[in-house]
């Protein structure tokens, strides 16, 4: 594990330091099943209302849920509060964190044989880092209807999205954009590039279509060029963009960029060379404290109905019933410049791909 990471493990044994969320405190009266696969498999023979029924009735003596997620403060609310609107006998309670402080912490409590999560939303760059056995094989009743690319034995994307070049509009025209990585090297961009800490799968996708060699090149010259400006939250970064305290930022959530264009805020993206692609796996606890409630909220969050709730806020459903309602970023997850993360194998180490941006780019950074 790299220095980089080091301290998120710490922080992951307790409460996290960096997370908006509360820290949890199981009652000792519960504990985590010893395997709840058998118990999941069980569950696909029934009908999706009988197996519905089944899981609210146990559900209710469960009284709550624990749900590890790398939301955004705000969309989680958001699916919180639908998913106890539909099933208000249970309690959702979560954890949300950046893609290593979840990881950290699922990591740290596999270690310890202390599970205390039931359900997590995890990200690509993080898929193949957990031990043996942390995650179960489950079938949700709508996992037919999912495309191949967007579930595996113990996953299942909730939703796609890209991460793309935002620009402050008033500074900059499209005509004026830097269209390739290359291009963010230019001298004239000194101290003008906001860049989010937590950029794993932007050096992912840089390894996937460059290679690790040419890859590491490249970071190295991108970290030397002092064109960066290091920061912390893309929704803060995007309204450093809105208020004109930088003409560009690499990368940002499109969804996040529309919203505020609808409000009108002098913000716009568009795609470089190299775009990452992002599925958000959702995963289930193989010893989890709630099971039934672990499988209500999943089966949920992937149904047509849970899935518009994500479309209302911008994303792009992986459940092809569900609605679309950003048409311009569901294009972009079909350009050939997004390379999304393969999850069953063959992509980027994680290790990897968190030294070199640790090394390259963010230690740099604290040394200027």
């Amino acid at each position: 594990m790299t220095s980089g990471i080091a301290k998120w493990v710490l922080r992951a044994a307790g409460c996290l330091g960096l997370v908006s969320a509360v820290c949890l405190a199981m009652p000792v009266a519960v504990r985590a099943a010893d395997d709840a696969e058998p118990f999941f498999a069980s569950l696909e023979s029934l009908s999706p209302a009988d197996r519905e029924a089944k899981l609210l009735e146990g559900a209710k003596k469960e009284g709550s849920v624990v749900w590890y997620t790398t939301d955004s403060p705000q969309s989680t609310q958001i699916m919180v509060k639908a998913f106890m609107k539909k099933y208000p006998s249970v309690k959702a309670e979560y954890i949300r964190g950046k893609s290593r402080e979840i990881a950290d912490r699922i990591m740290t409590e596999a270690r310890s044989g202390r599970n205390l999560f039931d359900i997590a939303k995890t990200s690509t760059e993080t898929v193949d880092v957990y031990p043996e056995g942390t995650f179960a094989t489950y079938k949700s009743p709508v996992m037919d209807d999912l495309p191949a690319t967007m579930k595996g034995k113990n996953w299942a994307s909730i939703f796609t999205f890209v991460r793309a070049l935002g620009y402050n509009s008033n500074m900059l025209k499209p005509a004026d954009l830097p269209k390739t990585w290359e291009d963010l090297l230019d001298p004239k961009w000194k101290g003008k590039i906001l860049f989010d800490e937590s950029s794993v799968p932007e050096v992912n996708a840089l390894y996937a279509r460059l290679g690790k060699d040419k890859a590491s090149d490249y970071l190295d010259r991108l970290g030397s060029s002092g064109n960066l400006r290091i920061l912390t939250g893309r929704n803060t970064i995007s309204q450093m963009l809105t208020a004109g305290e930088a003409p560009l930022a690499v990368t940002v959530y499109p969804y996040d960029v529309e919203s505020l264009k609808r409000k009108g805020a002098p913000i716009d993206w568009a795609l470089l060379d190299i775009n990452p692609g992002l599925l958000q796996p959702l995963s289930i606890a193989r010893k989890p404290a709630h099971p039934y409630a672990a499988a209500l909220m999943y089966d949920y969050l992937l149904s047509k109905e849970g899935q518009e709730v994500y479309a209302e806020m911008g994303r792009t459903p992986a459940n092809p019933k569900a609605a679309v309602k950003n048409e311009r970023e569901k294009a972009a997850v079909q350009d050939p410049r997004v390379i999304f993360e393969n999850l069953e194998g063959g992509g980027a180490p994680f290790e990897v791909t968190t030294q070199m941006l640790d090394e390259k780019i963010l230690k740099r950074s604290l040394q200027r």
